[in-house]
């Protein structure tokens, strides 16, 4: 047992973990999820550790254009739908039974994962099910604390007694929570790893930024149109020259020639682009806040509505 105890502490933090071979899964909540998985995934490689990546048919889109020769292993998302009316915490509740059942489906598959490949580390960005009894489970998130109100307290109880399954926690902020304020402060848990903010943008050099706006459109679904159309309405009033980045071309007159659209799905492209921002208009996801931060650039965030955690990152920011 005492054995067992030094391992894990010496291996605790992403730059200790030297020539193994990892599981790593993103969650299927948007593309947040997947971006800030590229540079811990480019961290791992540089140690000689050989990874593998379980994870949907659009998540492999996007990963495959970094690390065109990892081992990538299709694994369904959890099943999440929402209205558009800007009431999540309602959508959730009525969905918990369908996550809860792929949530207990997820844990065997990934047993057969980690046996089928030799697995000594498993790395879950936010996928609750995504856990190991055979080797050591790691979660990533920003929120050791959920946005919750009294009535949806009960979240919160259930978010901490499933991080409580998992051998360490890594915490994608400073020790003094720079960046996502109470949502990352640590009051009861002993395991947990603060490993600073991860941005994929930290992999390229500097380059001048020339493009005066850029609108990243993302999100699930219908909130990411209706923040295009909200934004692109903007930009025909002021006749503004801007290029949209966005999920898919949405059907729409096209007025406004200073307007470029670019398909999200080819994120290196639009990688470039970022770089040379200006002024970046978005969402305000967690995800985005650490690229701004490292693209030290100017943003207008806007939380998606009734999503109490940008809510609450959009206070933090202003």
């Amino acid at each position: 047992m005492g054995k067992t105890s030094i391992c894990l502490s010496i291996w605790m933090k992403p730059e200790n973990i030297h020539n193994k071979r990892i599981l790593l899964s993103p969650l299927n909540w948007g593309m947040g999820h997947v971006a800030r998985c590229i540079p811990i995934i480019q961290q791992l490689l540089t140690q000689k550790n050989q990874v593998f990546i379980a994870c949907d048919t659009n998540q492999q889109k996007i990963l495959v254009s970094y690390f065109p020769d990892l081992t990538f292993i299709f694994h369904s998302g959890y099943p999440f739908a929402f209205n558009g009316r800007g009431n999540f915490e309602k959508g959730l509740f009525f969905q918990f039974f369908k996550l809860r059942k792929r949530m207990k489906a997820e844990k065997k598959e990934v047993e057969k994962m980690i046996e089928d490949n030799a697995i000594n580390f498993v790395l879950s960005d936010h996928r609750y099910g995504f856990i190991s009894t055979k080797c050591t489970s790691i979660f990533i998130t920003h929120q050791i604390n959920l946005p919750v109100t009294r009535l949806t307290k009960w979240v919160d109880l259930i978010h901490k007694k499933l991080l409580k399954k998992f051998q360490t926690i890594w915490v994608l902020d400073t020790h003094d929570s720079q960046y996502a304020g109470k949502l990352s402060t640590n009051h009861s848990f002993k395991n947990i790893e603060y490993i600073g903010p991860k941005s994929r943008f930290s992999l390229y050099p500097k380059t001048e930024k020339t493009i005066s706006k850029v609108v990243i459109i993302s999100g699930p679904e219908p909130y990411s149109e209706q923040f295009f159309k909200s934004e692109y309405s903007i930009s025909l009033k002021k006749n503004e020259p801007t290029v949209f980045i966005l999920p898919r071309i949405y059907p729409t007159e096209l007025k406004n020639k200073n307007c470029e659209f670019i398909e999200s799905s080819d994120w290196k492209t639009c990688d470039l682009i970022i770089l040379k921002a200006q002024i970046i208009f978005s969402r305000t996801g967690y995800s985005t806040i650490m690229d701004i931060a490292e693209l030290n650039v100017k943003s207008v965030l806007i939380p998606t509505k009734g999503q109490k955690e940008q809510e609450y990152l959009f206070q933090l920011t202003k």
